[in-house]
């Protein structure tokens, strides 16, 4: 019998374990044993940057999207219309402030995380002159995004005054399809990116625990986008879709075939699909850890705090009311937290401190930063001044450029219109949909040498 015996790994494995020899003195073989046992079923919690940020920001961010959730569930309980009834009222001075779900949940998301996250881009970028020289065609490019969604409200209408002559009007019905299409591809994507910065946090975590295996890759990728995706199919498919405030309506539950209806029938099959796949990544890992490989801690932590929150989100018609903010607000704040880290990473390097003047501003101190972000907010993007001026522009759109149109739509008096509100509603949405671009461009760390290394991640 030889000394060793080396067991031959199986492809990707990137250990082979040994075992010692009965031969040699009881305690080698005690102490050669207990480091088998130790390998096997082995976690590593290697982090992105240690273990009190990762759980505090980018794992246990996911909270408060849970703390959200709970509060629409409690409004749901106590409150006749939860929407718009409130829990009580604050009063400060001469000022009465209702504590509904509206300033509770979706506010404190919209004022506080989610648009200053806007403005983490754009300090990342066209505050760069390493980017604006590097990155210089898409930064261009990125300024288009504003005029999408004015292009698809408007366009029915543009059909509608190219037929005037022809004696023919589009149906009343039809003009709504550009502002549905524009809200259906804006909600979609948006989704989309907060998936796919979950997917890039759960490639880092990867990363950083030597995870790289290609046949486990395909795997994680398939569970990945299976938890991500099907709850969405299983919410627009649902019985309750329609009495959900304010999503558009798709008609799904109107198509049928053979007498049976299709979305039904798609959302027991996501169901399935969805229960299917939880069930065979947990047998997958059981088996990585009975085959004795390393389990990657962090990555199987970040799922667990992420894929029960959008399947909650999906359940329940006032869940999927309020959506957005659930399932966007740990995403915000991971989003802060890592744009911060690069920012002191590169910015903050003294050797060139010349090199980047305004940024190394923006980055130095993080109430410069937030600030900025709020400034940023209430002066370009949400809040009273910039609702103030979609309704005032947006009249003043109507009256003055497309009052034609509009009352080719089928609206009599030109001073009522909103037509003009909602080009310039979703003119603003460009910001979002900057920032959407923008993000697939600048994060790629297995292209990016630069950004691997600021985010301590190279390969």
């Amino acid at each position: 019998m030889p000394a060793v015996l080396t067991v031959p790994p199986m492809p990707g494995d990137e250990i082979a374990y040994t075992q010692p020899s009965m031969r040699g003195n009881k305690e080698e073989c005690m102490t050669a044993q207990s480091a088998i046992a130790a390998d096997k079923g082995r976690i590593s919690f290697n982090w992105i940057i240690d273990k009190k940020n990762d759980l505090l920001w980018y794992i246990g961010s996911a909270l408060v999207g849970w703390l959200y959730a709970g509060l629409i569930l409690i409004a749901v309980w106590m409150l006749p219309n939860p929407l718009e009834d409130s829990f009580g009222v604050i009063k400060i001075g001469g000022l009465h402030i209702p504590l509904t779900l509206e300033l509770l949940v979706y506010s404190s998301w919209a004022y506080l995380v989610d648009a200053p996250h806007i403005w983490s881009t754009l300090a990342r970028t066209f505050f760069d002159p390493e980017e604006r020289r590097i990155r210089r065609r898409e930064l261009w490019l990125s300024w288009g995004w504003f005029f999408l969604g004015p292009v698809l409200v408007l366009t029915p209408h543009v059909i509608n005054w190219f037929l005037r002559p022809t004696g023919y009007q589009v149906p009343q019905g039809v003009m709504i399809v550009g502002p549905v299409a524009f809200v259906v591809f804006f909600r979609l994507w948006a989704y989309y990116h907060v998936v796919r910065q979950h997917w890039g946090f759960f490639m880092l975590y990867k990363r950083k625990n030597n995870d790289m295996d290609q046949r486990e890759l395909a795997i994680d990728k398939w569970f990945f986008n299976l938890a991500f995706y099907t709850p969405l199919v299983m919410f627009m498919t649902s019985a309750f879709y329609n009495q959900t405030p304010g999503v558009p309506r798709l008609g799904l539950d109107t198509l049928h075939v053979a007498g049976y209806s299709v979305a039904g029938f798609v959302h027991r099959v996501a169901w399935f699909t969805f229960l299917g796949a939880i069930v065979a990544y947990l047998g997958f890992q059981m088996w990585i850890w009975m085959r004795g490989r390393t389990l990657n801690g962090p990555k199987l932590l970040f799922l667990l705090a992420v894929v029960p929150l959008h399947l909650l989100a999906f359940s329940n018609p006032w869940l999927a009311a309020l959506m957005v903010p659930i399932v966007t607000v740990g995403h915000n704040i991971q989003y802060h937290r890592i744009v911060w880290m690069y920012g002191q990473n590169k910015y903050e390097n003294p050797e060139r401190a010349g090199e980047f003047r305004a940024a190394r501003v923006i980055f130095s101190r993080f109430w410069i930063y937030f600030g900025l972000g709020l400034l940023f907010t209430f002066a370009l993007y949400r809040g009273p001044w910039i609702e103030w001026l979609q309704m005032t522009l947006g009249l003043n759109l109507d009256r003055s450029v497309l009052a034609g149109v509009g009352m080719m739509a089928g609206l009599k008096d030109p001073s009522q219109l909103t037509l003009g509100q909602q080009l310039f509603g979703s003119f603003l949405v460009g910001w979002a949909f900057q920032h959407y671009y923008l993000d697939s461009k600048i994060w790629r760390v297995g292209r990016d040498k630069s950004v691997a290394r600021q985010l301590k991640v190279e390969s």
